[in-house]
């Protein structure tokens, strides 16, 4: 009960979260729209910190009606990037590495979904706006650009969202153990592969923490006994 208590605390605070940034930044701007998108990316990482896979996709799909109510129908060819690719990259990431997919096979296939997501998106915009492009070669090699520069582009960006998600799992682990809830079972290790693991010396350090952390209660109990 505690467990799903967390769960469903983690994918509601990631929900509102990520419903906040892409609402304002994603639709509602036209200079921070990509700012939008990555933060609420970032956000739905909070239950894949516990595995929670059910309160992840949960979290994604509230974020999505949400973000409707807020001009998501009038312009949903600016909340189509988050629908399609943003919203559900994380969710990939965290799979990917619980099933240990070779990185290089998974890398493709997400990139691949990225360009075709640019490419979607770039039709949509034709699709409901005037585009108006400073020179007109530029409209005849849009899709190509498109996938050169967004094939580079993701290179960075998968290494972002994989060093993201060390951070938040680091920082829920912290703030789970600052309100001393020790009733919630730890979740089962992702299997990862260590060239995402750039993060180790805070593994590191969360695994000294654990073992002062029960030599200080051991030590404690003892006296107690006493």
């Amino acid at each position: 009960m505690k467990k799903k208590s967390f769960e469903i605390a983690l994918a509601a605070v990631s929900c509102a979260i990520a419903t906040l940034f892409v609402a304002v930044l994603g639709i509602n701007t036209s200079f921070a729209f990509l700012l939008g998108y990555v933060i609420g990316a970032v956000a739905l990482m909070l239950p894949l910190s516990k595995q929670f896979w059910w309160g992840s996709v949960m979290a994604y799909i509230a974020t999505c009606l949400l973000c409707l109510a807020f001009n998501g129908i009038p312009l949903f060819y600016k909340l189509f990037p988050f629908v399609a690719f943003f919203g559900l990259h994380p969710l990939a990431n965290a799979l990917q590495q619980k099933f240990n997919v070779n990185r290089w096979i998974a890398f493709v296939v997400k990139d691949v979904w990225f360009v075709g997501m640019l490419c979607g998106a770039w039709a949509l915009f034709n699709a409901m706006t005037e585009v108006s492009l400073p020179y007109a070669w530029m409209y005849d090699w849009a899709y190509p650009v498109i996938v050169v520069v967004g094939s580079l582009l993701f290179v960075f960006y998968d290494w972002l969202m994989f060093r993201s998600q060390k951070l938040v799992d680091y920082y829920v682990l912290r703030i789970e153990r600052g309100k001393g809830n020790t009733n919630i079972p730890p979740s089962a290790p992702i299997q990862d592969d260590k060239t995402f693991d750039v993060f180790s010396e805070m593994s590191e350090k969360t695994a000294e923490e654990e073992k002062k952390e029960t030599e200080e209660n051991a030590e404690k109990g003892e006296k107690d006994d006493q």
